[in-house]
């Protein structure tokens, strides 16, 4: 997970809103079997989107403020942001597919 960024509510300005690059957000839960099984897939786009995307995963349980802010009401949930702001929620599941769509939302 060395290209994946754990964030919290400390550092999400840092990591996320300060970020030169859009960022995706997995918001997860250690409990959750559907987001486990999302990593990865999620591990696996790091590296082929390394210099046009920064991935960063946010516990819900251990943030509940960025929880609230996103308005996520369940999880495995992605959320694609440049600068802090919201860009689109990606719904797919699969590589290819969220390659798809991050292919159509990035520059």
């Amino acid at each position: 997970m060395s290209d994946i960024t754990a964030v919290d509510e400390a550092n999400f300005d840092n990591e996320v809103v300060a970020s030169d690059l859009p960022v995706l957000i997995d918001f997860w839960a250690p409990w959750c079997a559907p987001c486990r099984a999302l990593l990865p897939t999620i591990e696996a786009l790091a590296p082929m989107y390394a210099d046009s995307l920064k991935i960063v995963k946010i516990d819900i349980d251990e943030n509940p403020a960025l929880k609230e802010k996103f308005n996520i009401q369940s999880i495995p949930q992605l959320y694609l942001t440049k600068a802090g702001e919201h860009i689109a929620r990606l719904t797919s599941r699969t590589r290819t597919q969220l390659a798809a769509e991050l292919d159509d939302l990035l520059p």
